[in-house]
């Protein structure tokens, strides 16, 4: 679970470089267990990013807030490979409609993710 939570950030910094942002905070969770009568229990490895950005007028800015029982547009905007179509796990769609899925989702082009963000700005 190590080598793959090394490989995991040496992406996450390949991408940030290429679309050019930065990180100041985040926790790996490959440190977290809990010794019960039973055992020792694992979290699950994963890597939470928190990132943060200049906003001069924060009544310009949108929300991802999905409401299951309101009447949303939604748009998909794909981004990924052929092979990779609606992969959503893990994502907040997927837990607003209690799927959680088990295919997350790829970013293969980092380009193509700054043209798409630029272009919805």
């Amino acid at each position: 679970e190590g080598a793959e939570m090394v490989q995991a950030c040496e992406a996450m910094c390949t991408v940030m470089k290429e679309i050019g942002i930065s990180v100041d905070g985040g926790k790996d969770s490959l440190s977290m267990a809990v010794k019960t009568e039973a055992g020792v229990v694992k979290c699950p490895g994963q890597v939470c990013i928190s990132t943060y950005a200049m906003c001069p007028d924060v009544t310009l800015t949108v929300t991802p807030d999905i409401v299951a029982d309101a009447d949303p547009n939604l748009i998909f905007i794909d981004l990924g490979d052929a092979d990779q179509i609606y992969e959503l796990g893990g994502s907040a769609f997927g837990q607003v409609f209690n799927n959680l899925g088990d295919s997350t989702p790829d970013l293969t082009d980092s380009a193509l993710f700054v043209r798409a963000f630029n272009a919805i700005q």
